[in-house]
């Protein structure tokens, strides 16, 4: 793809090719990208992570999730308000728990408010990603503005296939990195 093309352009081809993706595709290449996840060497001090519930057919969470809490990490996904324009993470009990919210993605609504300074770690999702750490997201900037309020220190893990990497985005004063990318072939390390 060409990436001097701008946001909104590359969201729609992004957005296209993930749609391309099989049920069994994304189920095979989401179980490699966990299990990478899974042996992060960072996971070993951490106590907080927020996670992600999946929606369409972006990397798949439920896996990741269930092993985070089965290994006794406090799991919190995130809460859109969207009149507000505003995210908050909430702590994920089961995701039986999970209701539709904004963008009928699951969210917990009745687990503790967790502030962005005792989170730990942070899972991203994202339609594309760059060699740099850069992010396309959907293009409401939830999580820009959120991850703008965590704590120094805090790892931001991008979850991607390898189709959704590229050389290099467009980006914008308020995009926030990532430390690191995690597709089904590789690890990015970043920074």
């Amino acid at each position: 793809m060409e990436t001097r093309c701008d946001k909104k352009t590359l969201r729609r081809y992004y957005t296209a090719e993930l749609n391309l993706l099989t049920k069994a595709e994304v189920e095979a290449k989401s179980k490699l990208i966990c299990e990478q996840a899974l042996a992060l060497p960072v996971l070993q001090t951490a106590r907080t992570v927020a996670a992600y519930a999946s929606f369409g057919n972006e990397v798949a969470t439920t896996g990741l999730i269930t092993v985070l809490q089965e290994r006794g990490f406090s799991v919190v996904l995130p809460v859109v308000n969207r009149l507000a324009r505003t995210m908050e993470f909430r702590e994920m009990e089961t995701f039986g728990s999970l209701q539709p919210g904004a963008f009928g993605i699951g969210e917990p609504v009745q687990g503790q408010l967790c502030p962005p300074q005792q989170i730990d770690l942070f899972f991203v999702p994202g339609l594309a990603f760059d060699l740099h750490g850069r992010r396309l997201g959907r293009g409401a900037g939830y999580y820009d503005r959120y991850l703008a309020q965590a704590r120094p220190g805090a790892m931001k893990i991008g979850l991607a296939y390898q189709l959704q990497i590229t050389p290099c985005l467009p980006a914008e004063a308020h995009d926030i990195m990532m430390d690191l990318i995690i597709t089904e072939e590789r690890i990015v390390t970043l920074g």
